[in-house]
């Protein structure tokens, strides 16, 4: 089904897109044509390199490519994305333009709306941040554990798989000098019992 099969006429002379309804065809027709361009930069856009997505978001933001709500919400995931990696691009992120969204009536609705989720996003990214800070910090731990059994394991006098090599050659050299104070005792009875 197109995406202009599914422009509905609804109730009222509103024409429901995506998540939205619109009060008229041209605004409608505009949030498909901001929808297929999305589309085509998602394709083509590369997360990867974070210093692309800001340009891009940058000249969206400046130039005012998107005018409907679909292409606010766009613009608020590339936004949310960009906070995330903003110590690495160390650069200054531009707001999103509440102006540019079309009708004049309907702003302080959608741009409230807007800031409830671009806010959602921060509180979804700093959540992230802390669950990243509590992983470091068990990975911190589990490495500190494990250096301390290591160095544990290493000092030890039971044989284990650090030192299994040189336990074994200790207990086999004295075993060597035991033999040989035995065969040297064994020797000097044999002579004294030779002499008798």
């Amino acid at each position: 089904m197109s995406e202009q099969q599914q422009m509905e006429e609804k109730p009222l002379g509103r024409i429901e897109q995506g998540f939205f309804s619109y009060k008229d065809v041209q605004d409608a027709e505009l949030a498909v044509s901001e929808k297929d361009r999305i589309g085509r930069l998602e394709r083509q856009l590369d997360y990867s390199k974070p210093k692309l997505v800001l340009a891009l978001y940058t000249k969206a933001v400046t130039e005012g490519v998107f005018r409907t709500p679909e292409g606010y919400m766009y613009l608020i995931k590339l936004r949310a994305f960009l906070e995330d990696k903003k110590e690495e691009l160390g650069a200054e992120i531009p707001s999103i333009p509440a102006e540019f969204i079309i009708g004049e009536d309907e702003n302080e609705a959608l741009v409230l709306q807007l800031k409830n989720r671009l806010k959602e996003g921060q509180l979804k990214l700093k959540n992230e941040k802390s669950r990243r800070v509590g992983l470091y910090i068990v990975i911190a731990f589990l490495a500190a554990a494990l250096v301390a059994m290591l160095v544990i394991a290493g000092f030890s006098d039971s044989p284990n798989i650090l030192n299994y090599e040189r336990v074994l050659q200790d207990r086999y050299a004295d075993w060597e000098q035991d033999l040989k104070e035995r065969e040297s005792v064994l020797r000097e009875k044999e002579l004294e019992l030779k002499r008798e």
